[in-house]
């Protein structure tokens, strides 16, 4: 089906953050500290305030001299301060708000905020971060959550390991035990829907209108900064992608009209975008023990995550990823440290599935080194090794509705694998086909909790209204709660509407991350109408006078099972009108806990579910000018039950168009003094319809067990295998393994070259 919005955002019918005015409203700009990191000495905004138009500024001082307004803020560490109090921790960190009558004033303004600041050295990668000696980034150490555990006297804000079986053992055991680093760069998420708030402060209650992700966490945190109750709504979202995950802009823009007194806006350009969420620099060491006949035995990793000067979320992405590092395989022997480093880059935010991506790149280009050395068929020793129903993960989870094999198979034979590759016809293009497999686990609480809500209720006007917190981030969302609630009440969809994201009409949700709506808000939803289900019927039967078994919901409305009665049946609107008092039920998930697996043992759910995928890809490299095209690309993803088949392959296309450029030529830059040099479009290129392969998507269709109808998520791993596929199919094609994200084009003119020499 296509979306339920699909018409009104093709005709520009839908508003997003950009088209909202609210009335009163003032402009907000941001003066940010041009430095990476540097002591704050003085502030002097008093030229800034006195320019015709200026509202008000907000420094340092008036969050200090404001009781009943926090300094810190964080969702998973707290360690952000509203606007810099001591000192700048990135370049763009947020030193001052000005707040004016319009933008232009505000921008002029925000010119004349004069800072004096104390330069002080720098570590821009985490190399420099972990030296000895090493500036600070944070003197002290704030987490919230309790897993993460920071290394005091370090700028590790945090270390974890996980593991399985006996890693000496295992290695012991391996006839060859092969090691690689593999690293990758940051990159931005360039969402066409730029960051974007509007803040009230009013009558002792805060309203924010934002682009976020997670409302209801984010209306939390302003709840415990400002001491007020807090309604956050959220319309329809231009893209995410984990740029909008967490708050980094909703706290300072409210501080800011809180100050005001009236509502401020606040939209960001796109170059300010670079300098406020990132993904980050990733880096990984995989040792790897394997049996002659390609059998794996043993698996180490030690991988780092530079999360930049704040870890508002991104210590703990980097820690959710310790469950994915092993890869989609049978390892009895495995142990995965994590590091999350402090530098003075901007925050780092998912991006997509995490760092799942840069593991998936690592261990699969590592694979396919294996096979060659050992002299196997790449998808025989991913066959012989990958994971099946019933297995054990690392995690201690037992592994359901895996079908690892059938996503490679199919991705494989999507591209034509077995084919013959077209011969060069003047032996300058060097052609190869790869792939890649993954495990990507969603959000999951250590002990049973419920995750989310959702609310059905049958209107005045006979329609059923849906009331969710997921966030329509273009992922198809309403659409697909529309389907699941039509088909748990026996309606369609012409009698239902969707109302989302709006933190006062609808029960609480965790956030619209990690591939989780489907199964968790569908959960609810199920849960909701059949409630709500048992409820009309009961209603219905008292005004028919007949049994409540007897009856049944249709799309017009309650009608007798037999057809006949001598009272007919009745619409949901005269329903509603003759009952009075509200029809409505709510529904929940509860996830995490245990899981009983039919052996009778009971295993830990680390992952409610988890998602697998392939991607297979074929590529052409010019040997002349070292650029590599993708010429088609297949990914395919285990989906449960596939409820909407049609936003499913849009998501993997998606996926897939958007990995494109990390793997080919997107990277973040800085110079040596810490200064980013392409926080523009006209210098960070980005995919165009030029650079898009040939898709084929697939999906493998089984249902899961407890899914809504079977189904569960899988939004994010289109992308997540993408890299490891180029990766390999670049090997194939020029018998170089390369290590490192983005495959520019000088990088393979000089291995090309090294290569050549190495053979004279």
């Amino acid at each position: 089906m296509p979306t339920l919005e699909a018409a009104d955002k093709a005709a520009g019918r839908v508003a997003y953050m950009g088209d909202l005015v609210i009335p009163g409203m003032a402009h907000a700009k941001i003066v940010r500290s041009p430095l990476p990191h540097a002591r704050i000495v003085a502030i002097d905004a008093e030229a800034a305030r006195a320019l015709p138009g200026v509202v008000c500024v907000l420094t340092r001082d008036e969050v200090r001299a404001d009781p009943d307004m926090e300094e810190i803020y964080g969702f998973v560490y707290r360690d952000a301060p509203l606007v810099a109090i001591d000192k700048a921790r990135h370049q763009g960190d947020i030193v001052a708000v000005v707040v004016a009558e319009d933008a232009a004033t505000a921008e002029e303004a925000a010119e004349l905020v004069d800072v004096d600041y104390e330069e002080l050295p720098a570590v821009m990668n985490v190399r420099e971060a972990l030296a000895d000696g090493a500036p600070r980034v944070h003197e002290e150490f704030f987490p919230i959550a309790p897993e993460l555990r920071p290394q005091a006297g370090t700028n590790i804000c945090h270390h974890a390991t996980i593991g399985c079986g006996d890693i000496a053992r295992g290695f012991a055991e391996a006839d060859f035990v092969y090691e690689d680093e593999f690293s990758a760069p940051p990159v931005q998420h360039c969402a066409l829907d730029l960051h974007a708030v509007v803040a009230q402060v009013e009558d002792g209650q805060i309203t924010v209108w934002t682009n976020c992700q997670s409302p209801f966490p984010l209306g939390r945190e302003l709840e415990r900064m400002f001491k007020m109750p807090a309604r956050v709504i959220v319309p329809y979202v231009g893209g995410g992608f984990g740029s909008k995950s967490r708050d980094r802009l909703e706290c300072v823009i409210t501080a800011a009209a809180k100050l005001a007194g009236r509502p401020v806006r606040c939209v960001l350009s796109q170059e300010e975008t670079f300098m406020t969420f990132i993904r980050p620099a990733y880096a990984n060491r995989i040792q790897t023990g394997v049996k002659r006949d390609g059998t794996i035995v043993a698996r180490r990793n030690t991988f780092y995550v530079d999360v930049g000067g704040y870890a508002i979320s991104g210590a703990r992405s980097a820690n959710n990823t310790l469950k994915v590092a092993t890869g989609p395989y049978r390892i009895p022997h495995a142990e995965v440290n994590c590091y999350a480093v402090y530098t003075n880059k901007p925050p780092s935010s998912p991006y997509r599935g995490l760092p799942t991506t840069q593991h998936t790149m690592a261990y699969e280009a590592q694979l396919d080194r294996i096979a060659r050395d050992l002299g196997m068929d790449r998808l025989e020793i991913r066959r012989k090794n990958l994971v099946r129903d019933g297995d054990t993960h690392v995690t201690g989870d037992y592994l359901r509705s895996a079908h690892a094999r059938e996503c490679m198979e199919k991705a494989a034979a999507a591209i034509g694998w077995d084919a013959p590759l077209p011969a060069s016809p003047d032996g300058k293009t060097l052609r190869g086909r790869g792939v890649s497999c993954t495990i990507k686990y969603t959000l999951t609480p250590a002990r049973q909790m419920s995750e989310n809500g959702a609310e059905i209720a049958l209107g005045q006007d006979g329609v059923f209204e849906i009331r969710i917190g997921t966030v329509n981030i273009g992922q198809g969302s309403d659409t697909v709660m529309a389907q699941i609630a039509g088909d748990a009440l026996g309606v369609g969809l012409d009698a239902l509407r969707v109302v989302h994201s709006d933190t006062a009409r609808v029960p609480v949700d965790s956030s619209t991350t990690a591939s989780r709506s489907t199964y968790h808000m569908g959960r609810a939803v199920v849960e909701a109408a059949g409630v709500l289900k048992g409820r009309i019927l009961e209603a219905a039967a008292q005004l028919l006078e007949r049994g409540a078994d007897s009856l049944a919901l249709t799309s017009e409305g309650v009608e007798p099972e037999d057809g006949g009665g001598d009272g007919g049946g009745v619409s949901y609107a005269e329903l509603a009108r003759r009952v009075g008092s509200p029809l409505a039920a709510q529904g929940e998930c509860i996830v995490g806990g245990t899981y009983d697996a039919p052996d009778g043992k009971t295993y830990p759910i680390a992952s409610t579910f988890w998602t697998f995928a392939s991607c297979a890809a074929e590529v052409e490299v010019d040997a002349e000018t070292g650029q590599a095209r993708i010429v088609q690309a297949a990914a395919a993803a285990t989906t449960g039950t596939a409820i909407n088949p049609r936003s499913i392959e849009t998501q993997l296309e998606g996926g897939v168009g958007q990995e494109l450029g990390p793997t080919l030529f997107e990277q973040m830059t800085w110079d040596e003094s810490g200064q980013l040099l392409n926080a523009a479009l006209l210098d960070y290129p980005l995919p165009t319809m030029e650079t898009m392969p040939r898709y084929e998507p697939r999906y493998v269709d089984h249902p899961f067990e407890g899914g809504p109808f079977g189904a569960k998520g899988m939004g994010e791993v289109g992308a997540v295998v993408v890299p490891g596929a180029v990766l390999n199919a670049v090997y194939d094609a020029t018998g170089v393994l390369f290590h490192e994200m983005p495959l520019l084009p000088h990088k393979i003119l000089e291995a090309l070259d090294a290569k050549s020499a190495a053979a004279q």
